[in-house]
């Protein structure tokens, strides 16, 4: 396990360190449970591309962009 200095803004610390003692942890334990969670998240979103990515076929997306039609967008589906 390594340290590494970490700066946080002061309500940052102080709202981290509020949510720590409410669930009984340790800010140290808090902050390391939010990177990991993080972490995990984005190697998860990573895979999921990865493996959506492995079952493309080059042009498909063209494909069914040409069958969507050429006509205007209906007045209510206008944004302003």
């Amino acid at each position: 396990m390594s340290t590494f200095p970490l700066r946080l803004p002061d309500d940052l610390k102080e709202r981290a360190a509020a949510q720590a003692a409410e669930v009984g942890v340790s800010l140290n334990q808090y902050i390391a449970l939010a990177v990991a969670t993080r972490v995990g998240a984005q190697a998860e979103a990573e895979r999921y591309f990865a493996a959506r990515r492995a079952r493309a076929t080059r042009g498909r997306a063209k494909e069914i962009l040409a069958k969507a039609g050429t006509r205007p967008p209906r007045p209510d589906d206008l944004l302003e």
